[in-house]
């Protein structure tokens, strides 16, 4: 069977994880490196984000069946939600033991292979950044894009680690503070990304209405299409990496049941057209007559 490139690409990022961490973390124990360790650990922790990213694109492309009458997109946001939750506990944990200087022995000068695991640890996670987020954006996947941004809270976190072994390899063990300072400013970069994942994910759990830019996209579709004169009670959701929406749109009263239904048709093909992000699209059919009068905004809506 053949692969997606969501999956695939997923598939990929939990086989570089799985090498990167163990080699962080074998590194890290050889020079007394918490901060080399805990990147490490990062990295093998991303293993468990690749799984939950892989069950959500998985269940969310089955199709609806009697008990999901309205499909399984959400389960890209839970997903999503894990991946946000699961960085949000390995920042606080890292800020945590950085802060309180928990480590089971000094640094010693770091070596040859600390500087390329770290530098080669940098170097693939910021090509997997690229990579998967070009990916998510000509999917339009929010749930890949959420895997992107794991990848570079991965990069970045191999880039301060770098940081630090350099600092205490010119400076000797005096400079072992920068290894708890750059667990400490590491910590916090994950931590408002990973805000930013979970809060997202959250606002599509609760069927918050997407992002304005979105909104106003969807609108200009509406009144050119023939026969809308006006409409109101525009309503988007996002579930997952689709949307849905419906809309109530006014029409010549005088027309047929048939007449009405044309209308709509023709703006529900305009609307999945030029948005293939858009699953469902529900209109309802309205007659422009005194007891349906919409005063005419700026898209037509009703004036409340």
């Amino acid at each position: 069977m053949k692969l997606s490139p969501a999956i695939r690409i997923t598939c990929i990022s939990m086989v570089v994880n799985l090498l990167l961490g163990v080699a962080k973390c074998v590194s890290g124990l050889m020079v007394g490196s918490r901060a080399l360790i805990a990147d490490g650990l990062h990295s093998l922790s991303d293993l468990s984000t690749d799984v939950a990213v892989l069950a959500g694109l998985a269940i969310a492309r089955r199709e609806e069946d009697a008990r999901h009458p309205f499909g399984h997109h959400k389960f890209s946001s839970f997903a999503r939600l894990f991946v946000g939750i699961m960085l949000l506990a390995f920042a606080v944990s890292l800020i945590v033991s950085a802060l309180f200087d928990v480590r089971s022995g000094p640094i010693i000068t770091p070596g040859w292979t600390a500087f390329t695991v770290a530098s080669l640890s940098l170097l693939t996670k910021e090509l997997l950044f690229h990579w998967t987020r070009q990916w998510a954006q000509k999917l339009n996947s929010e749930l890949l894009l959420a895997n992107a941004w794991h990848h570079r809270s991965d990069s970045v976190s191999s880039l301060a680690v770098l940081a630090a072994l350099i600092g205490v390899q010119i400076g000797g063990p005096a400079w072992g503070f920068l290894d708890s300072l750059v667990a400490v400013v590491l910590g916090s970069f994950i931590s408002i990304e990973a805000v930013r994942i979970a809060y997202g994910a959250f606002n599509d759990l609760v069927d918050a209405a997407p992002p304005a830019p979105i909104i106003e996209d969807l609108r200009e579709h509406i009144l050119p299409t023939d026969g809308v004169r006006a409409y109101h009670d525009l309503r988007i959701r996002r579930i997952g990496d689709v949307f849905e929406m419906d809309v109530h749109i006014q029409v010549d009263p005088q027309l047929t049941v048939e007449a009405g239904h044309a209308i709509a048709r023709e703006l529900k093909r305009n609307l999945l057209k030029q948005h293939p992000e858009i699953q469902r699209v529900l209109v309802h059919i309205e007659p422009a007559t005194d007891e349906h009068i919409v005063a005419k905004g700026l898209y037509g809506e009703e004036s409340n």
